[in-house]
């Protein structure tokens, strides 16, 4: 399988629940998955979009900003941190109060990366 063969399959099977770091939401119903080492943009109708955000694992980090509490790898301060074994680090700052939601809407404790494997 070539790379072009790879990154299709990968957008093809991708589901934004499981695969998804964080989304964002934005004008004539398109949103924009943020993965591990991709951004996907897609449309969503209005409901699905809403039963998106209304999924446990996902809570609202600024206007428009959506972070799965499940793909959180550490926290340092207000700065969430997604990281996989094959993911480029991402990261969003969020408020104090957004900070105790997630925390509180966090299902286990995150395997959290040390500061030098962030590096």
């Amino acid at each position: 399988m070539n790379q072009t063969d790879k990154v299709m399959n990968e957008y093809q099977n991708f589901d934004p629940v499981t695969d998804a770091f964080f989304f964002k939401t934005g004008s004539q119903e398109q949103v924009i998955f943020h993965g591990r080492n991709y951004i996907i943009k897609k449309r969503l109708s209005a409901a699905e979009q809403a039963s998106m955000k209304s999924l446990p694992n996902f809570v609202r980090a600024a206007f428009n900003l959506y972070v799965n509490v499940n793909k959180i790898t550490n926290i340092v301060g207000n700065t969430l941190h997604f990281r996989d074994e094959f993911a480029y680090p991402r990261t969003i700052t969020v408020s104090k109060r957004t900070l105790e939601e997630i925390k509180r809407r966090m299902p286990r404790t995150p395997d959290f990366l040390s500061s030098e494997q962030l590096i």
